[in-house]
């Protein structure tokens, strides 16, 4: 769970980065241009793109692969952030110490009470 939200955070970032992008660009050049899926890749780590792309054009995929490359980014990181946060949520039974399971936390036992005086 804490994973989840972990990424849906971080996505939500990267949203606030590439949409910092788009205006910077728009700003700088007068044309305004979403950065897309691709473009974001290619600044991580261009080797990797160019292997993906030409893997997906020599097997037929280009239509399903590349069509996702040219997405944009900020609404794609907006909705990922947003729906790995919604995962990432506990449960109404979990918040109230009732021990839900999750594949990646488990469960938890609950709490002792501790006597609070001399009795």
């Amino acid at each position: 769970m804490v994973l989840f939200r972990a990424l849906g955070w971080l996505s939500l970032v990267l949203a606030v980065a590439a949409a910092v992008q788009n205006g910077l660009t728009w700003w700088a050049e007068g044309s305004f241009r979403l950065l897309a899926l691709s473009d974001v890749w290619a600044h991580v780590e261009y080797g990797s793109l160019a292997a993906i792309q030409g893997f997906a054009t020599g097997s037929g995929w280009a239509w399903g692969v590349l069509a996702i490359l040219r997405l944009p980014a900020v609404p794609v990181f907006l909705i990922a952030g947003f729906v790995l946060i919604w995962i990432g949520q506990r449960s109404p039974d979990a918040r109230r110490g009732g021990g839900a399971s999750s594949f990646a936390v488990g469960t938890r036992r609950p709490r002792r009470r501790r006597s609070r005086g001399l009795s």
